[in-house]
C-alpha cells in the first residue's frame, strides 16, 4: 500500500480528550459530529516507506475506516500486521484494537457512526481471528457455549450467531509488535480465517437484517475497511487475490455447506 488512492477514508466522532484543527463540537458530546468522508486533519491513516517496504500506519487516534473503492466477493486477501505502542481513549485501558471488514455495503458510519455494514476478522491482542458483525450481519457458524462465550469448534454443530464469535484453540499470535500473516479465504458467502498459517474461525451463509426484520439477505460481495480503533497499528504486504475454489490449506475447514440455520 505504498499509495492510499484506492482508499477513501471515513472517520467517526473524535474523543473529547484531544483538539481536532478546524472541527466544531457540538453542545454535548453526543452532539459532536463525526469527521466523515475523506477529512483527516490528525492523519489517522497514511502510508509510509519503513525499511523500504511501503506499510500502512493507523494511529488510531480517530475511530473509522480505511474503505477499498473496489468491492470483493470470492478472494483471498492475506495481509501482515503488527502493533504499535500508543493508545487513546476510550481505550486507553484496554487491549490494543483493529479489524478487517469485508462485504462491506451500505451507509458509511452505519455501525456506531464508524464503519460500514459488514462481517469483521477481529484484529486484537489475544482475540485476533474473532468474528464480529456490524450493523446487523449474521452468520451461521460451528461453535461451543464456553460458559458466557461463543467459541469456534470444527467438531460442534452448525449455529446462528448475531453476536461474537470467539477464535478457536488453534491459535498462536506473535508478541506485541511482531509481524502477524492474516487471512482471509471468501467463497459464496462462506470465509475461513486464518492466522499465522492457522485456522481460527470458518463463518458460513453471510447474511444480514434490516434493524426490526426477520428477513435474511444475503452478504455475500463488498467493500474492504481496515479499522481505527484508538490503537496504533500497521499492515504491510496486503495482497487480494480471486477464488474461484477453497485451496488445499483450508477445503478441509469449511464443512458441507447447509442451509441457513434458524
Amino acid at each position: 500500500m505504498r499509495k492510499l488512492s484506492q482508499w477513501e477514508k471515513w472517520l467517526g466522532v473524535p474523543h473529547r480528550s484531544y483538539e481536532v484543527p478546524g472541527y466544531t463540537r457540538g453542545a454535548t458530546a453526543k452532539e459532536d459530529p463525526v469527521l466523515g468522508l475523506n477529512r483527516d486533519p490528525l492523519n489517522v491513516y497514511s502510508a509510509k516507506l519503513v525499511d523500504g517496504e511501503p506499510v500502512l500506519h493507523i494511529t488510531g487516534q480517530v475511530f473509522g475506516g480505511l474503505t477499498s473503492l473496489k468491492s470483493y466477493d470470492n478472494f483471498h486477501l492475506r495481509t501482515q500486521q503488527r502493533w504499535g505502542t500508543k493508545k487513546w481513549e476510550p481505550r486507553l485501558n484496554a487491549v490494543r484494537d483493529n479489524g478487517i471488514l469485508f462485504y462491506c455495503v451500505g451507509e458509511h458510519g452505519a455501525g456506531g457512526k464508524n464503519w460500514m455494514r459488514s462481517q469483521e476478522y477481529q484484529v486484537q491482542e489475544g482475540d485476533t481471528g474473532d468474528w464480529w458483525p456490524i450493523a446487523g450481519a449474521i452468520i451461521d457458524v460451528q461453535a461451543r457455549d464456553e460458559g458466557k462465550t461463543v467459541v469456534y469448534d470444527p467438531k460442534a454443530p452448525v449455529r446462528m450467531m448475531r453476536n461474537r464469535v470467539w477464535h478457536g484453540t488453534d491459535y498462536q499470535e506473535k508478541p506485541s509488535g511482531e509481524w502477524n500473516v492474516l487471512d482471509v479465504y471468501s467463497l459464496n458467502g462462506n470465509a475461513v480465517f486464518r492466522l499465522n498459517g492457522r485456522t481460527v474461525n470458518v463463518i458460513l451463509n453471510s447474511r444480514y437484517r434490516e434493524k426490526g426484520s426477520d428477513q435474511d439477505i444475503p452478504l455475500k460481495a463488498g467493500k474492504l475497511q481496515i479499522q481505527s480503533e484508538a490503537a496504533a497499528c500497521e499492515y504491510r504486504r496486503l495482497e487480494i487475490r480471486p477464488l474461484t475454489a477453497w485451496p488445499k490449506e483450508v477445503a478441509g475447514d469449511v464443512p458441507t455447506i447447509v442451509p441457513p440455520a434458524k
